[in-house]
């Protein structure tokens, strides 16, 4: 092969090899975006019934409070990933799961999120909750600590507990990450209606 043949064919090579890194700098990964979510039992529809109650507030802890989902690679170290993300704020899509989570058990279409836009009635129950831990590790299982509080007419506080949920993740996918994110709060719906259930019962 001439000298001349071999400058064409190196000339060739670093155009192709420009074209490909052009191109695969343009390839952008695609974002994912998640939410938590429970679904209305569809008995609750129609006329208002059943208790009032109230959920809020709910404070979150500021590590997770941001649109990307955070997992845990040990005990100190974490990760936000950028192309899997909250569709929206963290906060309310617990508030919306625990709100509907807690009419579902309650039987009640009169759970409201604090604050409240309808003050005609006064809440029968308040529940308070302060997260402070809400993460998981893929593949592995999420844990969710939180202290909550209820509290009764004129905001009289009844009982404070802690709860300590862990949940093992069906998956290595952030899908199977939010599932099980989603099951341990409906735990922590449940916890929460079980102990409220006797302060009720007495109205």
């Amino acid at each position: 092969m001439s000298l001349t043949q071999c400058v064409k064919w190196a000339v060739l090579g670093v155009a192709l090899l420009s074209v490909l890194l052009i191109s695969g700098c343009g390839t952008s990964q695609k974002t994912d975006f998640y939410q938590l979510e429970e679904t209305s039992n569809a008995s609750l529809t129609g006329v208002e019934k059943g208790h009032i109650i109230g959920v809020g507030p709910i404070h979150l802890p500021e590590y997770i409070n941001r649109p990307q989902i955070v997992t845990r690679n040990s005990q100190h170290q974490l990760s936000l990933s950028e192309f899997n993300r909250w569709i929206e704020p963290i906060n309310d899509s617990i508030s919306r799961l625990l709100v509907i989570n807690l009419s579902n058990n309650f039987n009640s279409n009169r759970v409201y999120w604090i604050p409240r836009s309808d003050r005609q009635y006064p809440l029968d129950l308040r529940v308070a909750i302060d997260i402070g831990r809400f993460d998981g590790q893929l593949g592995k299982e999420v844990f969710l600590e939180s202290r909550w509080s209820v509290f009764g007419r004129d905001d009289k506080p009844l009982l404070t507990r802690v709860s300590l949920i862990k949940q093992s993740v069906d998956g290595t996918s952030y899908e199977a990450l939010v599932i099980a994110m989603n099951q341990v709060l409906q735990q922590l719906g449940a916890e929460i209606s079980e102990a409220s259930q006797p302060f009720l019962a007495q109205k």
